[in-house]
């Protein structure tokens, strides 16, 4: 595997399939996209979107000059009208004159009224904000709400917010990497300012939409720059009247999005401006909002502001920028269990080059079922905007192919196959020993290689085995050569000035017409089928049939035709098409595609066995690599030989190769198994499932 990347990191500097700069993963779950309004010269960010009763889209964003220092900031707005697919030109839709307005949300309460609360920021310090918030219910023309009542909420926590501060440090293990606006080093400058009566009644802001409760209780999430953690606060009369919650209180735990568990409890999703690294954070509330957990930090890497929402049918959608070097990549997540695992991901923004700004998003479900989110956009270029995008979260929440094929829920599922049976005798030793002895079953075949017929002959009396073709068009070491099983004369661009297959892929793509290569592994399958083996399964020696987009539909086509599953990952994932991007491998849209279009199984991740300097480092490297892994249908593959002087003759690899034939017979490994709940499976059963007969 090492000298397969190797080879097509070559490939990818000699060849162009992707020239793009920005890189979309979620073509088939994006409904629609659009920028809200052309781009501006001018600051604009923190948007929220509320969908209206009669079908309108209504958002909103901040723009000016710049942020808390630039006095022409204001609350802007447009609408798109339903059935509309262009939103209208902006309108204004709050401004406090001389003074910056930021962070506006907006929220539809039970009665149907409509509020946008916003900060307007006293002394252009983020700490001295002023929470502020107008309503309409007459909010269905062309343009900007008619606003009714305008006000201030102004908090008063008592001193059972201090209380909560001072207990909750004592919870915190000691740390002064963290920051805040009133505690620049030290845990106690923000007891100290917790104790302050102004200070603890100032500089709240807002970010995320609210929610509302059964009981009909409002949350409006808040949180403050000055201490640098988050509260909330709780209207119980449908907005009317305000009083703070506890404060959420962390290291750095600010910007809350909040969810309603099945069990009542609250969660929220947090963004991290505290101590490395930068994680997600995560508080729960088990009495309606009133008082909250110390923020825990989860595995989820964190650059800005997240948003959450519970969906129709239960799941979670989470959404932010998911990284921790920038702004250029934001992702959607879905969980089927309330967040405890985050099953599905989809890349939604990310930007190669680095330099794009993707941030502070809000996220709704509408009345079809769709998700709508609007973030803060810019290519990197200065020029700015508000984007919106439509996705159905149906085409992103689908089962991985271990549970497709039937194996149980969150299980990692092992294809251990053995690469090279029928390249040399020492590979044909190893692999008759690991099958006649019931620790591994699937193998395939070098067919070109002079020692394929006997392997055959031999796999013939083995019915349990699980022999495919290990279709080769590339013949690497210096003096044990192959060349096509093809006439050469039909497959002239596949063979080398000494008759044999060439070195190394990056010559096979430059001189081999994928009508060849078709021609050629067709070859190789009808010549094991002709010696009495029909073979369960196809996959490519050093990777080659992936060495060109071309070669990639031959590779699917003749897998359908002949209805012998291929090694073919599923790279709808884009974390799994991200991987072999880094890797070299052609992973554009158009082969996305084709793949998705493919009829039979798929590899939810392919790996090979990782090398060591001993025995024990390969098996420790290997655990290592097991336990990394995600559930779902992995194929992890290796090279098997018996040491013989010949081996070594061949291959400068060969201790790796003799230490791949022990290693699975190793009762350690089969005890990691065990302890690990791995389940090992082959083609032939995963054929089965997928046909319906286990």
């Amino acid at each position: 595997m090492i000298r397969t990347i190797r080879l097509f990191s070559v490939l990818l500097l000699i060849t162009s399939f992707n020239g793009v700069a920005q890189t979309r993963n979620a073509k088939n779950a994006i409904v629609s996209e659009e920028i809200i309004f052309p781009y501006q010269n001018e600051h604009v960010h923190g948007s929220s979107i509320v969908m209206l009763p009669n079908g309108d889209l209504l958002a909103v964003w901040f723009q000016g000059s710049g942020e808390r220092t630039a006095d022409d900031v204001r609350i802007m707005g447009a609408r798109l009208k339903k059935g509309l697919k262009v939103w209208s030109v902006p309108f204004l839709m709050a401004d406090t004159k001389g003074i910056p307005d930021c962070n506006p949300t907006l929220f539809l309460n039970r009665k149907g009224k409509l509020f946008l609360f916003w900060v307007a920021v006293i002394a252009n310090k983020w700490e001295d904000s002023i929470l502020r918030f107008r309503t309409s219910t007459n909010f269905n023309g062309n343009e900007a709400p008619v606003w009714e009542w305008q006000d201030n909420i102004f908090l008063k926590p008592d001193d059972s917010f201090a209380k909560e501060v001072e207990k909750k440090f004592k919870e915190m293990p000691e740390s002064q990497a963290g920051w805040a606006g009133y505690a620049p080093l030290y845990d106690n400058m923000i007891k100290e300012a917790s104790k302050d009566l102004l200070k603890r009644s100032l500089g709240w802001m807002t970010r995320i939409h609210p929610i509302t409760l059964e009981s009909g209780r409002i949350l409006l999430p808040l949180y403050s720059d000055g201490f640098n953690f988050s509260i909330v606060a709780i209207s119980d009369d449908d907005g009317e009247t305000w009083r703070p919650s506890l404060p959420i209180v962390g290291r750095g735990p600010i910007q809350p999005a909040l969810a309603v568990k099945k069990n009542g409890n609250i969660v929220a999703y947090m963004r991290d401006s505290g101590d490395s690294p930068s994680r997600v954070h995560t508080s729960i509330s088990t009495d309606n909002g009133e008082s909250w957990s110390l923020s825990q930090k989860t595995d989820i890497p964190n650059e800005a502001s997240v948003e959450l929402c519970v969906l129709k049918d239960g799941k979670w959608a989470f959404f932010g920028n998911d990284i921790n070097d920038g702004r250029y990549q934001l992702s959607l997540y879905l969980s089927d269990d309330e967040g405890s695992t985050w099953k599905w991901k989809e890349l939604i923004e990310y930007q190669s080059d680095r330099k794009g700004s993707f941030s502070y998003p809000c996220l709704i479900q509408t009345n079809d079922g769709f998700l709508n989110i609007s973030y803060s956009y810019s290519l990197g270029d200065g020029k700015k905007s508000i984007k919106h995008v439509v996705i159905d979260p149906e085409k992103i929440a689908k089962k991985i192919w271990s549970e497709k094929l039937g194996f149980p829920q969150g299980k990692k599922v092992l294809l251990l196959h053995i690469d090279d049976a029928g390249m040399c005798p020492e590979a044909n030793e190893a692999t008759k020993r690991y099958i006649e002895n019931g620790h591994l079953l699937s193998a395939a075949v070098m067919m070109p290689c002079q020692n394929a017929a006997s392997f055959i002959t031999w796999a013939k009396d083995h019915p349990l085995a699980d022999i495919g073709v290990h279709l080769t068009l590339t013949s690497e070491w210096k003096n044990y050569r192959w060349g096509s099983v093809s006439k050469p004369s039909k497959v002239p661009g596949l063979i080398d000035p000494d008759g044999k297959f060439y070195h190394e892929v990056p010559e096979v793509v430059m001189h081999a017409s994928a009508k060849e290569v078709e021609t050629e592994i067709r070859a190789q399958i009808e010549k094991a089928i002709a010696l009495g083996h029909r073979p369960t399964h196809i996959d490519t020696h050093m990777g080659t049939l992936y060495g060109s987009t071309e070669y990639v539909q031959v590779f699917l086509k003749v897998a359908q035709e002949y209805r012998i599953p291929a090694n073919i990952i599923d790279v709808s994932d884009p974390q799994v098409a991200n991987k072999f991007k880094q890797a070299g491998y052609p992973i554009n849209d158009e082969v996305i595609n084709n793949v998705g279009e493919y009829r039979l199984p798929k590899l939810d991740n392919f790996t090979s066995v990782p090398e060591g300097s001993t025995y024990e480092e390969k098996r420790n490297n290997f655990f290592k690599l097991v336990k990394s892994l995600n559930s779902g249908l992995t194929k992890i593959i290796f090279h098997p030989a018996v040491q013989t002087e010949n081996l070594k003759s061949i291959t400068g690899t060969w201790q790796q190769r003799v230490w791949e034939g022990e290693l699975f017979a190793d009762p350690v490994v089969h005890q990691f198994f065990k302890e690990e709940g791995i389940i090992i499976t082959n083609w032939k059963d995963i054929m089965k499932r997928f046909e319906g007969k286990i």
